[in-house]
């Protein structure tokens, strides 16, 4: 496995990294809604043993893991991707670029559904076909694998959302809140105003990896599609009503296939005890926490990184009980 580390990360990146997934994307748009056009990449492996299909997070893009599919590629695996809708460059429905917004969260759910009914499953034939999340991601990943059992083989929760963390404020006081908002303003009106792209600093960001919180954060300067940074009141609503969902024990009890949750000890974003409740459902679940991570697991310096990957490959490698 090549590694990369902090000495020339950019460098690197760019001159080895982006060529080498580039070589295996291909690009195309998908619409299970007619008229609401989904963005996604597929990246081939010589001689695969597997395909994973990632599930980013919030405000994020399939762009953002190009360090992580390099990895994929190289442990064997072939990848998918897709912008969830409200991001990158797929399907929005509100008129801010800056702000994600969600009619219906079961919409991430039928969307990620569709392209793996559609695509991955019959691309990869007898292949594992296995789920990696992120964040938004892991909750839209915790409804899939409840809701369809067996349409994964194994699930990689990786700081899954389960849990809205909004400091000391009760999230039904929060949600109380944003309904009577949204009232007023209408529910794709942002949280709090913005009208332009103003990144927060490294130190104040879910990341604990200096060098790849400043080459997204370049990428996000270029691309006005992947600028969005603020959710909307509807977002907020249908997010604290997913995560409620997927952690009650009805639905949390339904999993059948094995899955590993990665959890960041330095989470200020999600609720680690929301994703402790939910292993407790789990019938078969695996933890490995970063006790000083913050939230982006896959954006820790590279002996963290490291640690993580082989956790997550170790898992994946395992046969099936």
């Amino acid at each position: 496995m090549r590694w990369i580390r902090e000495n020339d990360y950019e460098k690197i990146m760019r001159t080895e990294v982006e060529p080498y997934v580039s070589a295996r994307k291909e690009c195309g748009i998908d619409a299970r809604v007619k008229g609401q056009p989904i963005y996604y990449e597929h990246f081939r492996a010589e001689h695969p043993k597997g395909v994973i299909v990632v599930s980013h997070g919030f405000t994020e893009s399939i762009q953002k893991f190009t360090e992580s599919i390099y990895y994929m590629l190289q442990a064997g695996y072939e990848v998918w991707g897709l912008d969830h809708r409200g991001h990158g460059y797929s399907y929005r429905s509100n008129d801010n670029p800056y702000v994600v917004h969600a009619d219906h969260f079961r919409d991430y759910v039928l969307d990620l559904k569709h392209l793996t009914v559609k695509r991955v499953r019959p691309a990869a034939g007898k292949l594992p076909v296995y789920l990696y999340c992120h964040s938004m991601g892991g909750c839209i990943g915790a409804w899939m694998i409840e809701r369809w059992p067996k349409l994964f083989d194994k699930a990689v929760l990786s700081s899954p959302m389960l849990g809205l963390s909004f400091g000391k404020v009760p999230v039904p006081v929060v949600y109380a809140g944003a309904k009577l908002k949204s009232l007023r303003s209408g529910k794709t009106a942002p949280v709090n105003p913005v009208d332009s792209f103003e990144e927060e600093d490294f130190e104040n960001s879910c990341d604990s990896s200096a060098c790849r919180y400043h080459y997204y954060y370049q990428k996000r300067l270029a691309d006005n599609k992947l600028q969005t940074r603020s959710p909307s009141l509807g977002w907020g609503m249908e997010a604290a009503k997913a995560c409620a969902r997927v952690t009650s024990p009805f639905w949390a009890s339904r999993i059948r296939i094995p899955v590993l949750l990665c959890q960041a000890g330095n989470d200020t974003v999600v609720k680690n005890a929301s994703q402790m409740k939910f292993l407790s459902h789990v019938p078969e679940a695996e933890f490995f926490r970063m006790p000083n991570m913050k939230h982006e697991l896959y954006m820790t310096d590279s002996d963290m990184l490291i640690q993580y990957w082989e956790r997550v490959f170790s898992f994946l490698d395992e046969p099936e009980k």
